[in-house]
């Protein structure tokens, strides 16, 4: 080989150098071009995450119509009939923040210085002759409930006041409600448990003679209902027996539903239920009941004198097996007429679309700007190799 050609094949090696150098650091800036792109798109979804999930302001007058002084509970639900927020007070006013959405608000004044219930005088009572007789026993003396009740359908898109009147529980309006409870499979639930309970009240109605709260449905899966003209929160529920004696068959179907078999009596019950909200001047609805599990239920006169409690919501836990008679667990809260205990139920929140949709914007932007700097990290790695081996081609042919 001739001394030129040499000297012809150094330089285009070196010149091959320089053009890998020069291919690299643009690759690299490329890579830094992509990673500040990437990390732009991020900062514009963050920013674009924190308009979505703006919160309105807004603030509740409460209107009693003869509680001067009392305490007020003051709630916020969605449309599925899910607590958003709570605040009690002794102020007739509260504020929540709220995305985006409809609510319900709901208020529960009660009096502090009259009784829910009877008041009985006790032994003594005092005599006309300013003297006592100890073996006359006054009777009770009943008096009017000290609870007033109110509540406000609302759409929520900027911060806004309201109003809320409410009205003594005693004289509250009444809706009649038919109410149709069906099994998996379509077919009509007769005998069927079906159980109202008015949204946000710590007062339980069901003692009044002008409401019917509980009941069951007839042949045909039907039950009516008169509540209070409110947000009512409907549950049916119902025991079936398996009748599992001699079966060997891993599952069976009931009502529509395959349900596991764990011996020949196990389970001898099965609780199926199902619930709705029904909304003014909404007065009909159907429920289809499925199978639940047993932290659904309680039962309301387990065998024991002190029941445990569980350490989340406080309810009591049954001391005996759940079976017929257990009832759910959102029932047995509003009998206690102790709101906080509604927190055993778990529906899913839909008024926080807000949230999700920011949520779900944000990730996809992060996984954009991931495949962008994997593509480029890719692109550089290969268009690498390929100098470095053409690199290896020139000196191994000088």
């Amino acid at each position: 080989m001739k001394l030129d050609d040499i000297v012809m094949k150094r330089k285009s090696v070196l010149s091959n150098g320089v053009k890998f150098n020069n291919n690299f650091k643009t690759g690299f800036r490329f890579l830094a071009l992509i990673t500040i792109l990437g990390l732009s798109l991020l900062s514009v979804a963050s920013i674009a995450s924190a308009q979505l999930t703006s919160y309105n302001n807004v603030q509740i007058n409460i209107q009693t119509s003869n509680i001067q002084s009392g305490y007020f509970t003051v709630s916020a639900f969605n449309m599925t009939g899910y607590q958003e927020s709570s605040v009690q007070t002794y102020y007739p006013a509260a504020s929540f923040e709220l995305p985006n959405g409809q609510y319900i608000f709901t208020v529960t004044a009660n009096n502090q210085t009259d009784s829910n219930y009877p008041i009985p005088l006790g032994l003594g009572a005092a005599s006309s002759s300013g003297g006592s007789s100890p073996s006359t026993p006054s009777l009770p003396i009943s008096v009017g409930p000290a609870t007033e009740y109110g509540y406000s359908v609302q759409q929520i898109s900027n911060s806004i006041t309201l109003t809320i009147t409410t009205q003594n529980v005693a004289s509250f309006p009444t809706n009649t409600l038919t109410i149709q409870v069906l099994y998996a499979n379509g077919t009509a639930a007769a005998g069927a448990s079906v159980s109202a309970s008015t949204l946000g009240s710590s007062y339980y109605w069901g003692y009044e003679p002008n409401v019917t709260t509980w009941t069951t449905t007839g042949s045909d899966g039907y039950a009516t209902l008169v509540t209070p003209t409110a947000p009512e929160q409907i549950d049916a529920w119902s025991w079936l027996s398996l009748n599992l004696t001699g079966n060997a068959a891993p599952q069976v179907i009931i009502a529509g539903e395959p349900v596991n078999v764990t011996g020949p009596m196990e389970p001898a019950y099965i609780g199926l239920a199902g619930s709705t909200l029904i909304v003014p001047p909404q007065t009909t609805a159907t429920i289809t009941m499925y199978t639940q599990q047993q932290s659904y239920w309680i039962t309301p006169y387990a065998a024991t004198a002190t029941p445990e409690t569980s350490s989340t919501t406080g309810a009591p836990s049954s001391s005996s097996s759940v079976g017929p008679g257990a009832i759910p667990a959102s029932v047995y809260a509003q009998q206690q007429g102790n709101p906080a205990l509604q927190a055993n139920q778990t529906p899913t929140p839909t008024a926080t679309s807000s949230h999700t949709t920011s949520g779900n914007t944000l990730l996809l932007t992060i996984l954009v700007a991931i495949v962008i700097v994997g593509v480029a990290v890719a692109s550089l790695i290969f268009a690498t190799r390929t100098k470095r081996k053409q690199q290896q081609s020139s000196l191994q042919a000088s």
